[in-house]
């Protein structure tokens, strides 16, 4: 009697588990909400970092507030120059200045550094390195130089730099057009 009444509940769960899918799989469909492609486009481009300088608490919703026209393509300072022109054509609009064009990356002054950890937790990059009590640094290719780091430091011995030309990143200056 006990081996029917275990089969009999294996197969009431299984049942009822089936049916509870399945009625979440057309719940899923039935109530669907569509929305902008360019709001996917547009996330694909940006750092991802949720680093919040732009005043949104995601890149998901600063993607949406600039579809929306809430927020300009020049709103991302990780993201530079580069990626604010290719949200303009993306979004077809017209980019204007943008101002200085310097890249900076954040250095970490290693002999100053105590090993806090307060800028390696405030990277959202992951773009420091070290351990507690231990001296940090700064993997120069991996940082944005978003200044979340520079505004976590309470030693101060983290500064903002502007990237150095290197053979591989130098691009010809723009002709100036009279």
């Amino acid at each position: 009697m006990s081996l029917l009444n275990f089969l009999l509940a294996l197969l009431c769960f299984i049942g009822l588990g089936a049916a509870l899918g399945g009625m979440l799989g057309w719940a899923s469909r039935a109530f669907k909400v569509e929305s902008d492609p360019r709001v996917d486009e547009l996330e694909a481009m940006l750092p991802g970092g949720q680093c919040g300088q732009c005043g949104e608490p995601g890149c998901r919703q600063a993607a949406e507030a600039m579809v929306a026209g809430q927020l300009p393509p020049t709103c991302c300072p990780p993201g530079g120059n580069s990626l604010a022109s290719g949200i303009a054509s993306l979004l077809g609009v017209e980019l204007g200045e943008t101002g200085d064009d310097t890249q900076w990356v954040a250095y970490i002054e290693e002999s100053q550094c105590s090993g806090c950890t307060r800028c390696f937790k405030a990277c959202p990059f992951d773009a420091i390195v070290g351990a507690t009590k231990q001296m940090h640094t700064v993997i120069s290719d991996v940082c944005t130089g978003c200044r979340l780091c520079e505004k976590a430091c309470p030693q101060n011995c983290l500064e903002m730099r502007p990237v150095a030309d290197a053979p591989h990143t130098w691009q010809w200056p723009k002709p100036n057009v009279a």
